[in-house]
């Protein structure tokens, strides 16, 4: 069956190939702007990472992206507790720094596609340490920051989970209803 032409200003409806990503392309988008209004006005100075972890909470359902934030929120927690216990260590010189970056890139790449939350305790602080390449910043601004932004992105991105629904799950579910009530029907109808 050919698809009925939109009416006079409607615009068509999207290519079958592009529907499934609709609802979550909607739920990033939303979770990432919100993310990022609320680190705006909690006064954090590095809003991006609540925009990164909002998108990231952000899953196929609501009971992976509850699992995702707390993945997210914990190796955070870890991780910035990591960076917090190797800043003494890297500002003594650069040669430090740099292969302290190393390593924790080596240790997200090892850990990640094994538990990602084991992998963020490895992100986290070098996401941190790479802010400290342009230059020294205090440490408890940026863990302040990072523990902040991850609250508000977790946050956020569970909320858009809640506020943007996934309408083809809807629509499966209303199909499998009408299809058992059209079974219980015909099972009534059988002398």
């Amino acid at each position: 069956d050919a698809p009925a032409a939109p009416g006079p200003g409607a615009l068509p409806p999207p290519p079958p190939r592009l529907r499934p990503h609709l609802p979550g392309g909607a739920r990033v988008l939303t979770g990432s702007a919100l993310a990022g209004w609320a680190s705006l006005a909690c006064g954090v100075g590095h809003p991006y990472w609540a925009v990164v972890t909002a998108a990231s909470v952000i899953q196929a359902n609501s009971a992976l992206s509850w699992h995702r934030a707390l993945q997210r929120t914990l190796g955070n927690l870890l991780g910035v507790l990591l960076f917090a216990a190797l800043v003494p260590v890297v500002r003594t010189g650069a040669v430090v720094m740099v292969l302290t970056a190393l390593a924790l890139q080596a240790g997200a790449e090892a850990l990640i596609s094994r538990n990602y939350w084991l992998g963020t305790v490895c992100v986290t602080p070098m996401a941190l340490l790479l802010t400290e390449f342009g230059g020294s910043h205090p440490a408890r601004e940026l863990v302040g920051d990072r523990w902040t932004d991850t609250l508000v992105g977790a946050a956020a991105g569970l909320l858009a989970c809640a506020l943007v629904g996934n309408r083809r799950a809807a629509d499966r579910v209303e199909a499998a209803v009408a299809r058992v009530d059209g079974a219980r029907a015909a099972a009534l109808a059988v002398p």
